[in-house]
């Protein structure tokens, strides 16, 4: 028993020996951050820094045979400014060749859609053969109907045949997101998905320019 108690509490007595004021308070910051950690892993879900984030994604993609689902926020250059997102879309292109259906919902402000930057990401990934959708920041779900969730969601996550699901940490820290494969926390994310599908809209192609269809339907006056 005297043995199990003194592993129990080995860091607890290891910090207590730290004679340093200044060297105390990192390795209680340390191990705060730990706790931190170690709560995410009972709750069933792996911290992850930015190339692991991408790397299981990428072998999530690559291990998918039916349906992705992701949701992103869109920024200029969206798949080609680190080789880490580069070879996680790529995984994508390589489902899409082996018959595995995505779904991308691109995350922006009314306004972004007519940015030519961000029109030719859309379009690109339109012709890969990605069902693209788009969802305006202002008519996603609010913090009333998303009581399982974070409302300061960074509405960047991905789910891999409704069995896993991979986010991105709305906040920056010492990881860069996380995966579950724990089906209540999947099911958490499946549910969150469908509030944002609800609320995005279905796009066209107009004049080589990526356009919300109900907006291609409208008669010309």
């Amino acid at each position: 028993l005297s043995d199990q108690y003194h592993q129990a509490h080995e860091v607890t007595f290891a910090i207590a020996q730290i004679s340093d004021a200044e060297c105390h308070t990192k390795a209680a910051a340390m191990l705060s951050g730990i706790k931190g950690t170690i709560v995410q892993l009972q709750q069933g879900f792996i911290p992850l820094d930015e190339t692991e984030f991408y790397l299981e994604g990428a072998k999530c993609s690559d291990l998918a045979i039916r349906r992705l689902k992701t949701v992103d926020p869109i920024t200029k250059g969206w798949h080609q400014t680190r080789g880490a997102l580069v070879n996680y879309y790529q995984s994508n292109l390589r489902a899409l060749e082996r018959g595995v259906a995505i779904t991308r919902i691109f995350v922006m402000n009314h306004e972004e859609l007519g940015d030519p930057d961000l029109q030719k990401i859309l379009l690109a990934q339109y012709r890969d053969g990605i069902e693209v959708r788009v969802a305006f920041r202002e008519e996603l779900p609010t913090a009333s109907n998303m009581s399982e969730r974070d409302t300061n969601s960074s509405f960047d996550f991905a789910i891999y045949d409704d069995q896993v699901a991979t986010e991105v940490f709305p906040q920056s820290g010492t990881y860069f997101g996380r995966k579950t494969s724990q089906a209540v926390n999947v099911d958490k994310f499946l549910r969150f998905y469908e509030l944002i599908e609800h609320n995005s809209n279905v796009i066209a192609v107009e004049d080589e320019r990526i356009v919300l269809a109900s907006d291609a339907l409208k008669p010309e006056t």
